[in-house]
């Protein structure tokens, strides 16, 4: 097993890498080859009503089915890493503890959603974005900002809402696939429709050796061996409609995770993590002009460890929504009620392990000849902490059919989570009860082009977290600190033709405590990526670049955390063998960068994925 030696592909990849690189005119891009979609595509997650992406005025990106399904074999961070403008970091390799920064925001500020559902842990207050599968998804929508006035807590830097396949059209898929460390890859997917039921089933299997997940820098955690991981996945959507307007659908994600990591030399350390989302909606057209969605939910995370530090937490996440969409007064509404109850069980005791809350929101888009209006307001009711009221206003104008400006100021919050609160005494550290929740602040400008074969725009951002939640300098508890900065600009940029496709988005900022002026944990002042692809006949292909400047490990920005910047460069090819089949593979960091995501954990080398694909849809 490696340690901290760059882990290297053989000599024959390198030539395979090489090989497509140099013959990349005559191949296809991967995620981003002449993608047939909607010259509009339709958007819920900005306004939590469906509208037509030009006429967004927040910062969204969306992945759509076709760059899921070109992606190969990624977890769902370095997917987000590569097409939705976000940091991440990972512990170690593929399974491992991963998080998303939107912004320059904390990994516990992004509200992430599988169909509508949080499964977000109460205790660590993150999302297990390493063990929800790529194999569920049809499209990802990313909203970058505040969005607390529409989706409550947490959404401090954003919302990620993932979106699972449905039964919209009748579809047979499998696929196989084999890569380094000894990783295989099964999915199977169907959907049907009878009558009026429709109904979508997804399966799938991923493992892998894996690598050491740390290196001598971890200190006392490093243990070279091999980290494997393994998941086993399950998704259904069933639908049936009552009526012209009416239906009821049941949604169902499942995950079950088994990961090895290092807590120590010479143990066997494994988590085994459960994840799911499970819904049950009714949709109604009350009228031409309302519609009216209830959903009850249930939302899990639970974790057993095993090794030198064994134990479980449990997570469960009760939920119910109920929303209304309303085209009235030329603009169109929303508004409803959000509840939903944490409850916590482990085996650690915490002296709350249950807490409600209880939402009313209401929004409106509107547009007065050029101009574009976008309101929304919440009132949250926590048990905890009491009531929060937040709120956002945008304004547009269309300077052109294809040009837009825009400005946007909204609030959002976060209570502190059940170990920030309650954390037993352990190794010297414990929770703080008196901890207050986090507030936040948001403000940008943008300019964007939407139509035609070139899109793209600059956003200016600038936020305020108060009370923002840290370690405090004893490393004994976590103490709200005054306030964090953050000010920045992003850049991307697409461009299309029948056969090529380009894009690119760079993202400078200033994520920092506003009192010391130290730069955030984990938070690089400048990265982004890029990507041009090309499809000719029955080949695609194309290459991948993300960079990223250097971060800090620690909030003392000390030399000894400092992690060095990096930059990655990733191929792709495909061939459909007949209108049914298609071969892939894909190079991941050809050149082999030694980098590092989290201080003390490595990343992979130079890896090959292969796969094979059955489609009739």
């Amino acid at each position: 097993m490696t340690s901290s030696r760059s882990l290297r592909a053989p000599r024959a990849l390198r030539g395979l890498g090489l090989l497509a690189a140099s013959t990349l005119p005559a191949l296809p891009f991967i995620a981003h080859a002449a993608e047939p979609q909607t010259l509009q595509p339709v958007v819920v997650t900005a306004t939590r009503a469906p509208q037509p992406i030009d006429t967004v005025l927040a910062d969204l990106r969306v992945i759509d089915a076709d760059a899921i399904a070109n992606a190969g074999p990624m977890t769902l961070t370095e997917l987000l890493q590569i097409r939705g403008g976000v940091e991440i970091s990972a512990n170690g390799g593929p399974g491992q503890v991963s998080g998303v920064f939107l912004r320059g925001s904390n990994a516990g500020h992004v509200v992430l959603l599988v169909d509508g559902v949080r499964i977000n842990s109460a205790t660590a207050g993150t999302n297990a974005f390493e063990n929800i599968p790529l194999a569920q998804i049809e499209r990802i929508e990313i909203l970058r900002g505040v969005g607390s006035s529409l989706y409550g807590a947490d959404a401090i830097g954003g919302v990620i809402q993932v979106f699972t396949k449905n039964a919209d059209a009748p579809r047979s898929e499998a696929s196989v696939g084999i890569g380094q460390w000894d990783t295989h890859e099964a999915s199977l997917g169907l959907a049907r429709k009878a009558g009026a039921t429709r109904w979508s089933l997804q399966a799938g299997w991923r493992e892998s050796r894996g690598f050491s997940a740390t290196n001598p820098a971890a200190s006392f955690s490093y243990d070279p061996d091999a980290d494997g991981w393994r998941n086993l996945n399950l998704g259904l959507n069933l639908e049936h409609e009552l009526a012209d307007g009416h239906s009821l659908a049941l949604r169902s994600m499942a995950s079950r995770g088994r990961t090895q990591f290092d807590a120590g030399p010479g143990t066997d350390d494994v988590n085994r993590q459960r994840l799911s989302s499970t819904a049950l909606e009714s949709r109604n057209r009350i009228s031409a002009d309302w519609r009216s969605l209830l959903r009850l939910a249930r939302g899990a995370d639970h974790i057993r460890t095993d090794g030198a530090f064994p134990g479980f937490v449990d997570t469960d996440q009760d939920q119910a929504s109920w929303q209304n969409d309303v085209a009235a007064l030329g603009g169109q509404w929303v508004a409803g009620l959000d509840w939903r109850r944490e409850k916590v069980a482990s085996d650690t005791a915490y002296t709350v392990s249950a807490r409600r809350f209880l939402g009313a929101f209401g929004g409106v888009s509107a547009r007065l000849g050029e101009n574009l209006i976008e309101a929304s307001a919440r009132h949250d009711d926590d048990s905890q902490f009491g009531g929060h009221a937040t709120g956002k206003l945008a304004w547009g104008y269309k300077l052109t059919p294809q040009w837009r400006a825009s400005a946007s100021y909204g609030t959002a919050f976060k209570a502190p989570s059940f170990n920030d609160l309650y954390y037993p005494l352990a190794f010297g550290f414990s929770g703080n009860p008196n901890l207050k929740p986090e507030r936040a602040r948001s403000a940008e400008l943008a300019l964007r082009h939407d139509g035609g074969a070139l899109q793209g725009g600059v956003v200016l951002f600038a936020s305020r977290v108060s009370d923002l939640i840290a370690v405090d300098p004893t490393f004994t508890t976590v103490i709200n600190v005054n306030r964090a900065r953050i000010r920045g600009i992003t850049l991307d940029a697409s461009w299309r033709s029948d056969i090529w496709t380009a894009r690119g988005e760079f993202t400078h900022q200033d994520a920092e405590d506003a009192d010391t002026g130290a730069r955030l944990v984990r938070r690089a002042r400048q990265y982004g990526s890029a990507s041009l692809g090309v499809v000719q006949g029955p080949w695609r292909g194309g290459i991948e670049w993300v960079v990223s400047g250097d971060r800090f490990g620690a909030a003392s920005n000390s030399a000894a955390s400092r992690m060095g910047g990096y930059g990655l460069v990733n191929l792709n090819a495909s061939w459909a063998v007949t209108p049914r089949w298609t071969l892939a593979a894909r190079l991941n960091n050809l050149t082999g960068r030694r980098y590092e995501l989290v201080q003390g954990y490595n990343t992979p080398g130079s890896n090959l994925f292969v796969s094979l694909a059955y489609a009739d849809l």
